[in-house]
């Protein structure tokens, strides 16, 4: 299987790789689309890619900066305008209201800096547009903190990417994945486990 995916990886066109990393990059905030899939995996994987394959990395990362400073911008532009409906959907109440005031908490009291170190902090990068463009935001703080954000996270994490796939080797690399994976499956089922444990040990007060 590993030596599949090491063939899979060498083979696949570069222009798919771009398309790929820079889809996942942009919609992760502009479709929210990073509560499901963070965007650190996609430019992981496109670095790994690069690094291993055909792939051109400073296209990669060149277009990933585009896709993750409009991806933000969408967002914020979606805020703006549907905000309230989103956080008020089905969709948005899944999130949790908890979630929705931890992040306008933060982009209210520390504004740019707060937009800035989102980026490096999971659904809050997701949500931050969307937040900062409810809460009004001025635009021009916005960009700024933007561009700066999303520039030295893509180059960071696309990097990084690249440097380990081509110091470490892809077949390690997917390795060590595969048992990250393997372990991260195991911890979820045990949690599951417990709390199926826990539930099923609390009584049930029968009243006649």
């Amino acid at each position: 299987m590993i030596d599949w995916l090491i063939g899979v990886i060498e083979t696949t066109p570069p222009w798919v790789v771009y398309l790929l990393v820079w889809t996942l990059v942009y919609t992760e905030s502009a479709a929210l689309l990073g509560l499901i899939l963070p965007g650190e995996t996609a430019l992981l994987t496109g670095g790994v890619a690069a690094a291993i394959g055909s792939t051109n990395v400073g296209w990669l990362i060149a277009g990933a900066c585009v896709a993750a400073i409009a991806g933000d911008a969408t967002g914020f532009t979606l805020g703006r305008h549907f905000g309230p409906r989103v956080v008020n959907s089905r969709f948005g109440r899944r999130i949790g209201a908890q979630r929705w005031d931890k992040v306008s908490r933060a982009v209210k009291h520390r504004g740019i800096p707060a937009v800035i170190a989102a980026r490096w902090i999971g659904y809050v990068r997701t949500l931050t547009p969307f937040v900062a463009g409810m809460s009004r935001m001025p635009v021009k703080l916005y960009l700024t903190a933007n561009v700066i954000g999303g520039l030295v996270w893509v180059i960071a994490v696309g990097m990084l990417g690249y440097l380990v796939g081509a110091a470490v080797g892809a077949r390690l690399l997917l390795y060590g994945g595969l048992i990250v994976g393997v372990l991260v499956l195991l911890y979820f089922a045990v949690a599951w486990w417990r709390e199926r444990r826990r539930n099923a040990a609390v009584p049930v007060d029968e009243t006649v």
